[in-house]
């Protein structure tokens, strides 16, 4: 049995903000009942998107025939599938639709969802018709994919990887000429074969991209396995090809499908169904945090389909214990703190005025004995509570298959201090610890501002800085991590401006400038005007240097006062981090946080 001191400082912030980027995916087998009546699951874990493989085109199937040919030409039956994108936004989830399989008025006789489609004209028309049923509904899907694991021989897709590429061109433009402001993406890399030929196909794709001047907002690939971190290994590769490609540096990196087990997934006692999967999905995310291109991971799967054991939920809906990583890790505050604890452990902290949390979980083979410290606490915070879940905590799960998190004690916050001395921390447990305190009360910033969609652009991927907006927090992150130089460059698509902007400083240190640049859309995106810096290509709104370079922007950014007639506050505010050194972070608030009441203990 090892010993280890655990120390955590909340007044020192340190590291990439713990962002909310880990979500589901589930597979189309799943029935939409079942994604109804368990929706309330996703939100507890605070997951931003659901991915589904949509199975159109499979007759079997409950959205299989959401395009049917007729006699007067193609029907279609959104009934469903706007009920599922409904549950989903009432549950403050964005369905993620991978546009799969092949639809029905495009398949051969005789021929199946896999199928290579026959009119590529009407295959690109009713990729606009999706498009555009769902703008008419106010865009509430997130992203949109061509396709799913297109290459992945005898499974989906009969083409060949340059018939994928044709799908791809005609469902992205489609999806556009519907909807010209949906994110799209794919290609939805499987990794079953050898990876030289993954990246070879990958290559080719870009190319052919590149060649035909096609969008691509996201690049998405898929990683089963957990040893030797195949799945970083796998994301380094495809980045690499991606960086080749400097038309392609606004694209974001989705891992869509990710599962540290790999396959097969049978119906018996596996790590699937265990509390080994606990602290290696936690590993996991403590890995992809530091790759800041990544933008999404999608967990594969949250509900169970009924074919493989993959759920962090059976197919009756009664959780398993992986299911707890994600919602312990929702639970947390973005802001980061300083963490030191040996590589036998895994630790994430985080505070903000509401909470501080502390999760720690042993990655080792051993029983650990730990003495945890918290410190420069808050003077608001009186108390910590601490939940832990180990093999007791998982034998009651079994005989209550909804079990909620548990506080097992609560320790006193002294001196702006948490200790918790001499604590037995087993193979494969996972304590957690949080602290609430009463909020400040209501906070009105920007009344109205609606973030509708966030972007970015990597002038070096590689690049370990950070640029994101947290939508629960209403701030936008930034952070140079050590990296010196221009950051990443964050771009919001806003609605209902109004004449100014409040920007609210959260936090900030290290030096660095920041410019902001906002871009007016009318009927098009017709001006901008940039605020600091100096004038530049933009690769984003009107596509060309600001009209108007203002002075730099502190509290207030004044945006009525350079718009052009007829606006009415839509456009694209973009946050340039530049000349930062290793040590810039900055925080700023937008946007009225949400607030914790609702969920401030653990019951």
């Amino acid at each position: 049995m090892g010993r280890e001191k655990v120390s955590i400082n909340l007044s020192s912030k340190a590291g990439i903000p713990l962002f909310k980027k880990f979500a589901m995916f589930d597979s189309g087998l799943v029935p939409l009942e079942r994604t109804c009546k368990d929706a309330a699951l996703f939100q507890r874990c605070r997951i931003s998107s659901l991915r589904m493989d949509l199975f159109i085109g499979e007759r079997s199937m409950e959205l299989g025939d959401m395009a049917e040919k007729t006699e007067g030409g193609i029907r279609y039956h959104w009934d469903k599938s706007d009920k599922l994108v409904k549950v989903l936004k009432d549950n403050r989830v964005t369905p993620y639709y991978s546009w799969c399989y092949v639809p029905l008025p495009v398949q051969p006789e005789g021929g199946s969802f896999r199928s290579i489609p026959t009119d590529w004209e009407k295959y690109r028309e009713i990729m606009k018709n999706f498009a555009a049923h769902y703008r008419e509904l106010d865009s509430p899907l997130g992203y949109q994919e061509i396709y799913n694991e297109p290459i992945n021989p005898g499974a989906f897709f009969d083409g060949t990887p340059e018939d994928y590429n044709k799908l791809y061109e005609y469902g992205v433009t489609g999806i556009r000429q519907g909807d010209p402001e949906a994110l799209v993406g794919g290609p939805a890399e499987a990794f079953v074969l050898p990876e030289q030929e993954c990246r070879e196909n990958i290559a080719a794709f870009l190319e052919f991209a590149e060649k035909k001047g096609l969008p691509l907002d996201f690049f998405s690939f898929h990683s089963y396995g957990f040893q030797e971190q195949v799945y970083v290994r796998r994301l380094h590769l495809m980045r690499e090809v991606l960086a080749e490609k400097s038309c392609f540096n606004n694209a974001e990196i989705h891992i869509n499908e990710l599962n540290s087990v790999p396959p097969p997934w049978p119906y018996e006692k596996t790590k699937l169904e265990q509390p080994a999967l606990l602290p290696e999905i936690l590993t996991v995310i403590e890995d992809l945090l530091e790759e800041t291109d990544v933008e999404l991971v999608h967990w594969a799967q949250m509900l169970d389909s009924g074919v493989d054991a993959l759920g962090l939920t059976d197919y009756l809906g009664r959780i398993r214990p992986g299911y707890f990583a994600f919602e312990l890790y929702g639970r947390m505050p973005v802001e980061r703190a300083d963490v030191q604890c040996c590589p036998d452990l895994g630790c994430l902290a985080s505070a903000d005025k509401e909470r501080f949390a502390a999760l720690l979980w042993n990655k080792s083979e051993e029983v650990k004995e730990i003495e945890e410290c918290i410190y420069g606490i808050p003077s608001t915070f009186a108390w910590a509570d601490v939940c832990v879940i180990d093999s007791q905590f998982l034998k009651g799960l079994e005989k209550d298959p909804q079990r909620r998190l548990q506080k097992q004690f609560r320790l006193p916050v002294r001196e702006g201090r948490v200790e918790l001395p001499r604590f037995l921390l087993g193979i494969w447990d996972v304590l957690y610890i949080e602290g609430n305190a009463e909020p400040e009360g209501k906070v009105t910033l920007n009344p109205g501002l609606e973030i509708r969609q966030t972007l970015h652009y990597y002038p070096n991927r590689w690049k370990k800085c950070y640029a994101e907006y947290d939508k629960d927090s209403g701030c936008v992150y930034l952070g140079a991590n050590g990296c010196e130089g221009r950051g990443t460059v964050l771009s919001l698509r806003i609605r209902n401006a109004g004449d100014s902007i409040r920007l609210q400083k959260v936090s900030c240190g290290g030096k660095g400038k920041l410019i902001l640049r906002m871009d007016y859309y009318t009927d098009g995106y017709v001006k901008a005007v940039q605020f600091g810096g100096k004038r530049e290509e933009f690769s984003r709104g009107t596509k060309r240097p600001a009209d108007i370079l203002a002075e730099e922007a502190d509290e207030l950014l004044e945006i009525g006062r350079y718009a052009p007639k007829g606006w009415e506050g839509e456009g694209l505010l973009s946050f340039f981090p530049e000349g930062t050194d290793g040590g810039y972070r900055e925080c700023i608030r937008l946007t009225a946080p949400v607030s914790r009441l609702f969920d401030n203990l653990l019951d």
